[in-house]
């Protein structure tokens, strides 16, 4: 399953994650949004870019540990975990 997390202006979001699924980031060009990603079940959750974008450098991260979260910010071009 892939999910588009949405992208509204002046709006954090948190997202609770379960099985194996994909996320796919918004652009992070002019977003000032911070999201928050949880896995809290057992499966393995992907965060996929688009247009070229990365997180922390990469094209995508996994969240693989039950329990586990993930805070993004983006730097105008690009994703940044925090």
């Amino acid at each position: 399953m892939s999910i588009t997390l949405a992208s509204a202006s002046n709006t954090d979001y948190v997202y609770l994650a379960s099985g194996t699924i994909t996320l796919t980031m918004p652009t992070a060009i002019g977003n000032s949004n911070r999201y928050t990603i949880k896995n809290v079940g057992a499966g393995v959750i992907t965060v996929d870019t688009i247009l070229g974008q990365t997180i922390d450098g990469s094209s995508s991260v996994l969240i693989s540990v039950s329990n586990t979260s993930i805070d993004l910010i983006s730097d105008g071009s690009n994703w940044n975990v925090i």
